[in-house]
C-alpha cells in the first residue's frame, strides 16, 4: 500500500492522530468483547489441588497525554474572543480575536481569520492574521496568506504569494542593557 508523506507538521499529526484513533477504537472494540466473558483465575490452596473461580477484569490503565492529544481545533464555524491557551498545538480554521499562547504550534488555515498577539514555538499562516506574532522558532507564511503587524521570529519563510506588512525583528533577543549603536540602530 502507497502512502503519500505529509510534509507539513501539523499534516503528520493529524495523520498520526487518525491512525492512532482507529487503533484505538479497534482495541476498544476488542476489549468491550473480552469485558462480557469473565476471566478464569487458579488458586491452590494445596499443592495438589486446584480450583477455578471467576473475577471480573480489572479497567485499563489510564495512559500519560501523547502530543496527539494536545491538540486544539477552533473550526471554521466558530469564533473566538478572548485569551486562548494551550500546553499543545493549536489549528485555526475559523474567526479568533484576543490573545493566543501556544507551547507548541499555531496554524492559521485559509478562510481563518485572527486579530491577535500570537505567542508560539512555529506559527503557520496560511489565512489572515492582524496583530504581533512572537514565534519562538519560526514564522511561515505560505501563498495567499496574510500577516499585517509586528513580527519578531529567528526563522522566517514568506513564500511567493504571500503578504507580509508591518515590522519585523529577526534573530536571537537583544538584551535590554545593550547600549545603541551609532545611528540609533541594534
Amino acid at each position: 500500500m502507497f502512502r503519500r508523506e505529509p510534509r507539513d507538521p501539523l499534516e503528520r499529526q493529524l495523520s498520526q492522530f487518525r491512525q492512532q484513533l482507529e487503533q484505538t477504537t479497534a482495541d476498544e472494540e476488542l476489549a468491550l468483547d473480552e469485558d462480557l466473558l469473565p476471566r478464569p483465575t487458579t488458586e491452590s490452596s494445596a499443592p495438589s489441588s486446584r480450583t477455578s473461580t471467576w473475577q471480573q477484569p480489572e479497567p485499563p490503565a489510564r495512559q500519560p497525554a501523547t502530543p496527539d492529544r494536545m491538540l486544539s481545533i477552533v473550526a471554521a464555524n466558530a469564533r473566538w474572543q478572548g485569551t486562548l491557551q494551550t500546553e499543545g498545538s493549536l489549528v485555526i480554521h475559523g474567526h479568533v480575536e484576543g490573545t493566543i499562547q501556544a507551547a507548541h504550534d499555531v496554524t492559521i488555515f485559509e478562510g481563518a481569520t485572527v486579530r491577535a498577539d500570537i505567542a508560539a514555538q512555529q506559527v503557520i499562516v496560511r489565512g489572515s492574521v492582524q496583530g504581533r506574532i512572537d514565534a519562538r522558532g519560526r514564522l511561515e507564511i505560505h501563498p495567499g496568506g496574510e500577516v499585517i503587524g509586528e513580527v519578531s521570529a529567528p526563522s522566517l519563510v514568506v513564500h511567493e504569494g504571500a503578504r507580509l506588512s508591518g515590522k519585523l525583528k529577526m534573530g536571537a533577543t537583544e538584551s535590554t542593557d545593550s547600549a545603541p549603536s551609532p545611528g540609533g540602530y541594534r
